[in-house]
């Protein structure tokens, strides 16, 4: 079973298309959500509709984004999430 770091860190790599690892920054991001008690589920939902409203909005497919760059929307994602519960 994979632990909350590599699934979060697996499954945006996959979406992304790109890279082998993230950055220090995002590590960071993925421990304090885990620290919060956030799904990894919930996460991997937040990331995955985050990183889509990014790529329509900003018109582009490369491989540069970060977590840290969306994460304004995956904390909106997760919140609404949260109460919706």
């Amino acid at each position: 079973k994979l632990n909350y770091l590599t699934t979060v860190e697996q499954f945006f790599l996959s979406l992304k298309d790109s890279g082998l690892t993230l950055s220090a920054s995002d590590y960071q991001l993925i421990v304090e959500w885990e620290s919060r008690n956030i799904p990894v589920g919930l996460v991997c939902r937040a990331i995955e509709n985050s990183y889509c409203y990014f790529l329509e909005k900003n018109n582009r497919r490369n491989g540069k984004t970060s977590l840290v760059q969306i994460q304004k929307a995956i904390e909106e994602e997760i919140q609404q999430q949260i109460y919706k519960q």
